[in-house]
């Protein structure tokens, strides 16, 4: 029982879940959760942190009541640690709104979204990288309200921080453009029936809202983006060149020790 271990857990648990083994990351995390509320006190900064990745390794097994809860928890312990205005409370939100998200609660998912977005522009500027996670996701949530008008502003703003801080041909300001492109194509859609109607032609009705609903699996890579868990993928060549290092490395080592010990005096050999 010891602060330390309590964050070696936590890292175990990451390492199993960047690993895939969802199940053993859980496990390893209540554990790191347990002795942290026992050596630090259920609302040090380390136990909240503890809970929040809990939540993301139960989300993960497909237990979501549980993972909200722990992040019910976690916001509850820090608003009073540190109160509203911390950015880690703009991280739990943004949690809390996407898994809000997934289970198709909107209306809730946007508020916890605008409290975030407020935030990470208060403490990051209004053009970080964080602020344009926020208005993407903001605008997915206000698009699958049906939304699209405001939806398309915020992905605007979006768009313009990733293009001026990562330039027209990185994935993220692709992603962005394309979704751009489908809410315009919605936002013209549904204008021009609701014109239609005004006009009084007959038979004329708003046209279905074509929402796709959110999968476990974007919610998740969402989720795995906001907490700073990046998955790189390493072939199997760059694996072999690797292992060839480490072995050059270790002939080296020993051919050095080896020419160290010929040139000692036969004396200090001895010793």
């Amino acid at each position: 029982m010891h602060p330390e271990i309590a964050q070696c857990l936590r890292m175990i648990a990451k390492l199993n879940y960047i690993m895939g083994e969802h199940a053993e990351a859980m496990a390893y995390q209540q554990k790191a959760v347990l002795m942290s509320e026992r050596v630090n006190g259920i609302d040090h900064p380390y136990t909240i942190t503890e809970y929040a990745h809990l939540a993301l390794y139960c989300f993960a097994n497909s237990q979501v009541s549980t993972a909200l809860k722990l992040l019910y928890r976690a916001r509850y312990l820090a608003v009073i640690v540190c109160g509203e205005n911390h950015p880690e409370v703009a991280l739990l939100d943004s949690n809390i709104s996407l898994i809000l998200h997934a289970v198709g609660e909107y209306e809730l998912s946007l508020r916890f979204l605008e409290k975030a977005l407020a935030l990470n522009i208060k403490y990051y500027g209004a053009k970080s990288l964080k602020v344009a996670v926020s208005y993407h996701l903001v605008a997915r949530t206000q698009s699958c309200m049906g939304n699209f008008r405001s939806a398309l502003n915020n992905e605007k703003e979006a768009y313009a921080i990733y293009k001026q801080q990562l330039g027209e041909n990185h994935e993220k300001t692709k992603e962005s453009s394309e979704c751009l492109k489908h809410l315009t194509q919605q936002a013209v859609v549904l204008q021009k029936k609701m014109n239609e109607i005004y006009t009084g032609k007959n038979g004329a009705s708003l046209p279905p809202i074509q929402i796709q609903p959110p999968s476990m699996v974007s919610v998740l890579d969402m989720l795995n983006a906001i907490n700073g868990i990046i998955f790189v993928q390493i072939s199997q060549e760059d694996i072999e060149n690797f292992k060839a290092e480490i072995e050059k490395r270790q002939l080296s080592e020993e051919s050095e020790e080896q020419d160290l010990n010929a040139a000692l005096p036969e004396p200090v050999k001895n010793h």
